[in-house]
């Protein structure tokens, strides 16, 4: 309140009231109804109820670039400079249909940009979002999955700074269109797949070329028919030189697209939205040689949960107090975040949220790992960073008592997570 009285500032969280008109009224003020005075503002603000969000299921379908502008795949073949945006059609492209897109899954690539920066994804025409999916440095080549919603038919990517190359493969889309599609079931993230020991597949590098077919039908809570899609975050360990690996539908012919970019002796972890054929999935190395471990977070099939998409939000940021105490997360620390309740997320029903995790200025090599709230820690890990590094990943992650849970094992680190989107039973 200024001195004179004739002005207040005031800051309100309405999650969780519900609609209608609202007093404000100062802490420790007797007012007298129906009167304004300094400490009293009858009928202040007005709370309305948000706008229902469409309920929407998954069509996977085969990889497919939609986006490259080295070449002029889907835009300008042109670097995209500071402040540009890219309007990417993607509704009516590929097999994607003309009409009923809600959200679209694809992962995008940031090529040899010329400083660090970010690249932001988001529903056509909107504003920028306060948000990031892609972090890189000057010359890397670094991949993330989103799920961003489709408005007009389009998504737009905007690059803050430098100038970039931008490539988008498209790996399914979500429709309100009824009996369209598959439905969600999260599961607690486990491990399918480490070639390191054997997990899934031969205890043995992937050379150049060299294919791992892995059964996820029938293994560890995945019913043994009825799969159309998998969720797993794949990681690349210690590749012998640069490369990438491209996860594909068991049995079909690998794309031309890829789903992690590395550079020799990096550990690069990527979330995957694959179709699944015959039970399995096929996951190739394109050169050199590299260990492939594969964390599976849920499943697409007939029955299950339903997809609602958001225009991108902050949910946590330790950094600044959003969603958690300020601070960065030491090691061995935990960070529970409360989503059910929060920027449009109902309050029950929730099974599990789209989340784009950020790791920024650790202190040591390490990872971080995204988990139920409530539940023993799985061995799994969704973020593998070095000192000083910033970097995101998307999680599909199941949501228990409201809430998920950030653990980060060694060093420190501060932590953003952006919501996405949500599954509802």
């Amino acid at each position: 309140m200024n001195a004179d009285g004739t002005a207040l500032d005031v800051l309100v969280d309405t999650n969780g009231l519900e609609p209608g008109t609202y007093d404000v009224v100062r802490d420790g003020y007797v007012s007298t109804p129906g009167v304004p005075s300094a400490g009293y503002l009858p009928k202040a603000y007005t709370v309305t109820a948000a706008a229902t969000a469409a309920k929407s299921r998954f069509v996977p379908i085969t990889p497919s670039r939609f986006l490259d502008t080295r070449d002029g795949t889907g835009a300008t073949k042109a670097r995209v400079g500071p402040g540009g945006v890219v309007t990417l059609q993607v509704a009516g492209v590929k097999g994607v249909p003309a009409t009923g897109v809600t959200a679209v899954v694809m992962n995008v690539t940031a090529v040899n940009p010329t400083e660090a920066g970010h690249v932001m994804v988001y529903p056509n025409g909107q504003p920028k979002p306060a948000v990031s999916n892609l972090n890189f440095s000057a010359g890397q080549i670094v991949p993330n999955l989103v799920t961003v919603p489709v408005v007009n038919g389009k998504v737009d990517l905007r690059n803050n700074a430098g100038s970039v190359d931008l490539i988008a493969d498209v790996t399914g889309y979500f429709t309100d269109k009824a009996a369209t599609g598959s439905a969600f079931t999260p599961i607690t993230p486990s491990r399918f797949l480490d070639t390191r020991d054997g997990t899934g597949a031969n205890k043995a590098r992937v050379g150049s070329g060299g294919v791992v077919t892995l059964q996820v039908a029938g293994v560890k809570g995945v019913p043994a028919s009825g799969v159309t899609a998998v969720v797993m975050n794949v990681t690349a360990v210690n590749p012998t030189e640069a490369g990438h690996v491209t996860v594909y539908p068991n049995g079909q012919a690998a794309p031309g697209v890829s789903n992690l970019n590395f550079t020799a002796g990096q550990v690069v972890p990527n979330l995957v939205t694959v179709p699944v054929v015959n039970g399995k999935v096929d996951l190739r190395n394109n050169s050199g040689s590299v260990d492939l471990i594969a964390d599976v977070t849920g499943y697409y099939s007939a029955n299950g949960s339903t997809f609602s998409a958001g225009s991108p939000v902050r949910l946590l940021d330790t950094r600044t107090g959003t969603g958690a105490r300020a601070g960065a997360v030491g090691q061995g620390g935990v960070v529970s975040l409360k989503v059910a309740g929060v920027e449009g997320v109902p309050l029950t029903g929730v099974t599990a949220v789209v989340l784009n995790v950020t790791v920024t200025n650790p202190t040591q090599d390490g990872h971080l790992i995204v988990q139920p709230h409530g539940v023993a820690r799985p061995n799994v890990s969704n973020l593998n960073f070095v000192a000083g590094q910033t970097v995101s990943n998307l999680v599909v992650v199941p949501v228990v008592d409201g809430r998920v849970t950030f653990y980060n094992n060694t060093g420190s680190a501060d932590v953003i997570a952006d919501l996405n989107g949500f599954f509802t039973s």
